[in-house]
């Protein structure tokens, strides 16, 4: 039913303008991922974050770019599909075969309705989720004990820096440890503890400890010379573990019904800012056919400066509403939607430039 409602070229366009979509899409999001990975690889390195978070972040922080980047990249796809067809001269023989400006909005819309509707599924019911999961993510790293994020051959510093562990060797699976350096600072003494081995050590109360063998410790005040010396044969630190949160705090978490139901501003800001991703994924994408008109001369890239430069203003502009919804400067009625009209009025406006001008509408209207 639908293939004879829809002609060869509607569906000759549609598949262009999936196909764009899915290279801008691949492009961008391999652009990200690639700086978001060397960003996680770097705090792995360096201890502030333990090695088998990476991929579970990953995973999260993947999710939350999709969402976010389709506004854009079907936006720069529409782009880019229209631009080449005016570059190959595909548009001037449509255009000779009756099919004329107006009539390119049908192919367009069998891409964007469909995928406004997913995002508008995904922003109000499915990204919450996601925010969730990745704030549950940060407090587990966070809510994790000193043991776990050791490191060997590094100078390893507690949470509130009274303490310095230093380990020469450790084993694949941070189990063991060998030839272990421990400074500690108490309110009336420094302790200095070596071990020759180490390992972890788990209670049947689950509680976590550092349990060292053939070692020395050294406990007393800087300065004087009333130091303890210690030998031990096994030796166990206590490591507490941090306490876990448990609550869920940020707007972006919460569940839109709980977002409709609230009237307070900065629910609102969050509930409006949800549905402005829909709208600017139909709207950007709609303001991008007209935008595309380019001759052979002048190439396919020619209006992607300005179509960014657009694309940045409106983002901008919605940050700037959604944080006056939160101040309460702008009422809540209003919200966002009057950066979406400004949107509509500059769509509008490159219809009528694209059309002709206001006095060729005239004249056709006349004639």
């Amino acid at each position: 039913m639908l293939k004879h409602y829809f002609s060869i070229i509607d569906r000759y366009i549609s598949r262009e303008l999936v196909s764009t979509w899915f290279a801008v899409t691949l492009v961008l999001m391999l652009i990200l991922l690639s700086s978001t990975l060397v960003r996680l690889l770097g705090k792995a390195a360096d201890g502030s974050l333990p090695a088998d978070v990476i991929m579970p972040l990953m995973l999260v922080t993947s999710a939350r770019y999709l969402i976010l980047l389709v506004p854009l990249s079907l936006y720069l796809g529409v782009l880019l599909c229209f631009s080449r067809l005016y570059k190959d001269n595909e548009m001037t023989i449509m255009s000779a075969c009756g099919i004329g400006f107006k009539r390119l909005y049908r192919p367009l819309l069998m891409v964007a309705v469909p995928i406004s509707v997913g995002m508008l599924i995904l922003t109000l019911f499915v990204m919450p989720g996601i925010s969730q999961q990745a704030q549950l993510l940060k407090a587990q790293i966070e809510n994790r004990s000193e043991l776990s994020g050791l490191e060997a051959g590094r100078f390893n510093a507690s949470s509130d820096g009274n303490a310095i562990i230093f380990l020469e060797k450790q084993s694949d699976d941070g189990s063991q440890m060998e030839n272990v350096f421990i400074h500690q600072k108490g309110k009336n003494a420094t302790s200095v503890e070596t071990a020759i081995t180490a390992s972890r050590f788990i209670d049947d109360n689950q509680r976590q400890f550092i349990l060292f063998k053939n070692g020395q410790q050294y406990e007393g005040r800087p300065g004087q010379s009333d130091f303890r010396i210690i030998q031990y044969e096994k030796h166990g630190i206590y490591v507490p573990e941090n306490e876990l949160v448990k609550k869920i705090k940020r707007r972006d978490a919460l569940q839109t019904s709980e977002l409709w139901a609230s009237k307070h501003p900065a629910y609102q800001a969050e509930l409006q800012w949800r549905l402005s991703i829909p709208i600017a994924t139909l709207l950007m994408a709609m303001l991008a056919l007209p935008l595309s008109y380019t001759t052979p001369r002048k190439g396919r890239y020619s209006k992607l400066a300005l179509a960014i430069l657009i694309y940045l203003i409106y983002s901008n502009l919605l940050g700037i509403g959604e944080t006056w919804v939160q101040q309460q400067k702008v009422p809540a009625w209003l919200g966002l939607w009057w950066v979406h009209g400004l949107l509509i009025m500059l769509i509008v406006f490159w219809l009528i430039q694209r059309l002709g001008g206001v006095k060729q509408l005239f004249r056709r209207r006349l004639a």
